[in-house]
């Protein structure tokens, strides 16, 4: 009889659901520190088959592929990584599971844009993708996670083409550009304006700014050369990070930072004499608190701005269901090729031992000079086997079977 360990897909996860962003900016990891991560996870469980690290704005999450080594301990593990102790607090943000079926379900739900802040956020399934080549080229893929992220892109294309779930914008940048002219009104149009950072999500101020028309942009970002980059190619101005450090802002009436890991960037030298918008979507915010304070301030952050689009989950509502009966098919299509797995990896030992032993009973010469594939003739074999199952769990049945094919006889 084979005994093979049974590898599952889990997740641990921290996002809006489970935390404010107070708590779950913590959490949040740039390239090096998944890197890092990885690497250290790497070497402290070596039965990770599979490993992706998925970081939004709004949640941080890993899906792993393990034997042995369980959610709670990856949990547990992240926690002491990342802060350096381990607290019963901190362990109540995340969800986690251990479940293959649960973690598949969950990840098809996000990638949908079902549990994100905004309903049916467009975004995620570009992170989703980016991640997974992350994951790809760590050769961190695994067979769950692959199939996982296969049956993600399939029904992503569905919910696009089958409902109205994907019309009109759900991005938080687009909402901070909108912002402008809900405050300032007609005379949006004349205020300058300062990107901070040079992320994707200042990309996508620039790209969805062809839509607005906002000509008295400047952009900053702390490797200035990006910042050049950028400004030359969308044709907008160019502001020195020193100015920034300084806080010398009190030339724009608009600021929209999302510059990473720079806490409290931005905490004063905003102008006094006339209404000023600052919109914060960074993750740890990049703006202080304190700012509110200020008379003629109006301060968004990414727990606001989701709040401004309910309005944009009501609309899509009605396509709610739809999208969830979508990410059910799918669900139930992965847990049929799940439940096959234990079949088709005890179909490929079998036919490993097959090969092995056509190999040493000199029947793969024998057809090679009668121009019959080696590997067909080893299906052959396996298809008689299928008929005689008590022959996949003994290896004396399975030879019997084998030395029936006599090299003449058989080619």
């Amino acid at each position: 009889m084979l005994y093979t360990k049974t590898m599952n897909f889990r997740y641990l996860s921290i996002s809006h659901h489970t935390a404010p962003v107070s708590r779950r900016e913590r959490f949040h990891l740039d390239e090096a520190e998944k890197q890092r991560l990885t690497d250290a996870l790497r070497k402290s469980y070596p039965d990770l088959n599979a490993l992706l690290i998925l970081v939004t704005c709004n949640r941080t999450e890993l899906y792993f592929e393990t034997a042995d080594t369980r959610a709670v301990q990856v949990r547990d593990f992240f926690l002491n990584w990342k802060l350096g102790e381990l607290r019963s607090e901190d362990q109540v943000d995340f969800r986690i599971s251990d479940q293959t079926d649960d973690t598949v379900r969950h990840l098809l739900s996000v990638a949908a844009g079902l549990k994100s802040s905004v309903l049916g956020d467009a975004e995620i399934i570009h992170q989703i993708k980016k991640a997974y080549h992350q994951s790809l080229e760590q050769h961190l893929q695994g067979s769950l996670l692959e199939r996982c992220v296969q049956t993600v892109f399939r029904g992503h294309k569905r919910i696009s083409n089958e409902t109205g779930f994907r019309d009109g914008t759900t991005s938080t940048a687009y909402k901070a550009l909108k912002l402008i002219g809900d405050t300032f009104g007609s005379e949006a149009s004349s205020k300058k304006i300062l990107f901070v950072g040079s992320g994707d999500i200042v990309r996508q101020l620039f790209k969805y700014n062809t839509k607005f028309g906002y000509q008295n942009i400047f952009v900053t970002n702390r490797t200035e050369a990006r910042a050049q980059k950028l400004a030359d190619t969308f044709k907008v101005n160019f502001w020195s990070w020193d100015r920034l450090l300084t806080n010398d802002l009190g030339a724009f009436d608009v600021i929209i930072s999302a510059a990473s890991h720079c806490p409290s960037l931005i905490h004063g030298g905003i102008r006094k004499d006339c209404k000023v918008l600052l919109v914060d979507l960074a993750v740890p915010g990049n703006i202080a608190a304190p700012l509110r304070n200020q008379p003629n301030v109006v301060l968004e952050d990414l727990d606001s701005i989701g709040a401004l689009l309910q309005q944009n989950r009501d609309n899509r509502t009605a396509a709610t269901e739809s999208v969830r009966e979508i990410v059910e098919e799918e669900w139930g299509l992965y847990l049929d090729w799940y439940r096959l797995q234990p079949f088709r990896s005890l179909m490929a030992n079998r036919k490993e031992k097959v090969m092995k032993q056509l190999q040493r009973s000199g029947i793969r010469e024998a057809a090679k000079r009668s121009g019959v594939e080696f590997s067909e003739l080893a299906n052959r074999i396996m298809r008689k086997a299928l008929k005689q199952p008590e022959s996949l769990h003994n290896d004396d049945k399975l030879y019997k079977i084998i030395s029936e094919y006599e090299p003449l006889q058989t080619v």
